[in-house]
């Protein structure tokens, strides 16, 4: 099954493993470094002394496409075809994008 792969195409596959690897985990490590810097100069963790947090669902816009992320949706206007996507507010934080901090709510 294997006989007629050649060393390249299992370095490219082997890199590509590696590029996706990096690329999942990239948010995770990126928010570790954040807090880390956050609480070295005596920040909120969570937020940075922002007080808000971005809402997960709707990434902080407050709308939603609905259908999905990639739902089209042709709109016909005076026989000029275009397509759209059409928003719809998020239902997790009620259209604000944002939450209040919940490590900065407490104190």
């Amino acid at each position: 099954m294997f006989e007629h792969i050649t060393a390249s195409e299992i370095a490219g596959y082997a890199v590509g493993a590696l590029l996706l690897s990096a690329t999942i985990s990239a948010p995770k490590i990126d928010s570790l470094i954040s807090s880390s810097q956050r609480s070295s100069l005596g920040m909120c963790k969570g937020c940075g002394d922002v007080k808000r947090i971005a809402c997960r669902k709707c990434k902080g816009s407050g709308l939603i496409k609905e259908g999905g992320p990639f739902a089209l949706i042709p709109i016909v206007d005076d026989n000029n075809p275009s397509f759209k996507s059409k928003s719809v507010s998020c239902n997790n934080c009620r259209g604000r994008g944002c939450f209040s901090c919940p490590q900065c709510s407490q104190l």
